[in-house]
């Protein structure tokens, strides 16, 4: 018995250092990453997004001063503070690369301990381009720690069960500091940034649903996403840094360099896309995974939010929000909150929930007795159709807001525009049904029967709908 005890522990030695392999493999650290990784680190953990590092955006090793604001200091009053900082560094490694060496003022003396007194003219001339801000993240990472806590686990077991590294739960972390709800500038939304292009590929992404705003949904489509990339790039590295890069971006990187050492490619290529963000994706995403896996090293207990609780009961029917939560009586708000992929046109009455979907529920009510409440909310067969009307010279948003009852917000929103002076001559514009007043309804389609100049018409592209195309 002792031998085959000592014999089992031997090969369970043997098993987990070969997963350990297999996780180096997946996950390699070049030494060329090491210092970056060294600086992500630093970011997570040691500065909040009340301070920030001035740095070398080559080296990361070379970090000239940190700073730090007040809380109540305006983002101008930061800015300003950061763009004279790196000014002053700015100078004084110019200064430096002429050759000065005697009454060296602050910034002199600083820039030169970090760079050393062998440092050639030419190095500091490319520092002085090289010239950055970090702002702090330690505070956003440890509040991300803390929202993770409802989806992680969940998170972790879809990238299990698909065949895909469990440690990729780490990436909302870099994207969103896991805040469902964030929108960065480029319009990127959700717990893994899906702009509305990409997201349309893998997610539903429409005027109804956008499940990137769903942690589940938008987990699954990252998922399906991450194995396309992996299957063409065939290395986790290359593969991480595709979900930042893109992945011709990537392929470019690799067919330039003749490399997919993803050390070798941060350091030789420079593509012009290839920024200091895409540059440090994965060695942020190491030091990402490493902080947050030793939470409590970094910034002590941490009480993480529990796991959501509530059943899933997939919706018979198109049934109108208001009288499901009035059914179930549920508050609508609450109901909101679990399933935020619901657009606001189905909370505002424009469309309803639609038929097949997994409608989450506090899990506090029996699921049957939810099924059974559900089966008897009066519902539809048909989702309510949008009508579209055709913009005219002389035309505003405004107007056209006004004149069919909706919102500005609504439109813009409902036709994907960041600006009311996007409208253009001919364009079609989406409007809600619902909201276009009855009367206006009825007296388009009595002009469509007399034969006069139609005032709505089939839309081409668009067979279940209508088109609006006059006044």
């Amino acid at each position: 018995m002792r031998i085959m005890t000592a014999k089992l522990a031997v090969l369970m030695v043997l098993l987990s250092s070969q997963v350990k392999s297999a996780e180096d493999i997946r996950f390699t650290r070049p030494e060329a990453l090491k210092p970056a990784i060294a600086f992500w680190t630093r970011v997570y953990s040691q500065v909040d997004s009340l301070s920030g590092y001035v740095h070398d955006s080559r080296n990361l090793k070379v970090i000239y001063e940190t700073l730090h604001f007040n809380w109540y200091d305006s983002p101008k009053l930061q800015d300003g503070q950061i763009e004279r900082a790196v000014e002053h560094y700015r100078k004084a490694l110019l200064a430096l690369a002429e050759g000065k060496r005697d009454k060296l003022n602050e910034y002199e003396r600083k820039a030169l301990s970090q760079w050393g007194d062998d440092v050639s003219p030419e190095q500091l001339k490319a520092a002085a381009d090289h010239l950055r801000f970090q702002r702090g993240q330690s505070d956003r990472i440890r509040e991300g720690i803390v929202r993770a806590g409802a989806w992680e686990t969940r998170i972790r077991r879809t990238l299990r069960d698909a065949g895909v590294p469990e440690q990729l739960a780490a990436l909302p972390h870099v994207e969103s500091s896991y805040n469902p709800g964030v929108e960065s500038h480029a319009g990127a939304v959700g717990l893994w940034q899906f702009t509305r292009f990409t997201g349309r590929h893998y997610l539903r992404v429409d005027n109804v649903v956008d499940e990137r705003l769903d942690p589940v949904k938008s987990t699954d489509g990252a998922v399906r996403l991450l194995q396309r990339y992996y299957s063409k790039l065939e290395d986790w590295p290359l593969t991480i840094t595709a979900y930042n890069h893109g992945l011709s971006g990537v392929r470019r990187a690799v067919e330039e360099t003749g490399s997919t050492d993803i050390g070798e490619i941060v350091q030789r290529y420079s593509g012009p896309r290839f920024g200091f963000a895409s540059r440090n994706y994965y060695a942020a995403f190491l030091a990402a995974a490493d902080v947050t896996r030793d939470a409590e090293k970094y910034f002590g207990p941490i009480d993480r939010e529990p796991p959501e609780d509530h059943w899933v009961v997939i919706v018979p029917r198109y049934l109108p929000a208001s009288r499901l939560v009035q059914q179930l009586k549920l508050d609508q708000e609450m109901v909101r909150s679990l399933n935020p992929s619901l657009q606001d046109a189905v909370w505002s009455g424009n469309k309803y929930v639609p038929k097949g979907f997994a409608l989450r529920l506090p899990g506090s009510t029996g699921h049957q007795i939810i099924a059974a409440l559900l089966n008897r909310v009066p519902g539809f067969e048909a989702q309510l159709p949008d009508l579209f009307y055709r913009v005219e010279a002389g035309d505003t948003l405004s107007e056209i807001a006004l004149r069919y009852k909706h919102s500005m917000r609504d439109l813009m929103s409902l036709n994907n525009l960041s600006s009311a002076d996007q409208i253009r001559i001919g364009q079609k514009l989406r409007l809600y049904t619902a909201a276009v007043p009855e009367a206006i309804q009825v007296a388009a389609m009595e002009t469509v029967r007399e034969g006069g100049k139609p005032l709505l018409v089939e839309a081409p592209d668009e067979p279940s709908q209508s088109v609006l195309s006059v006044r």
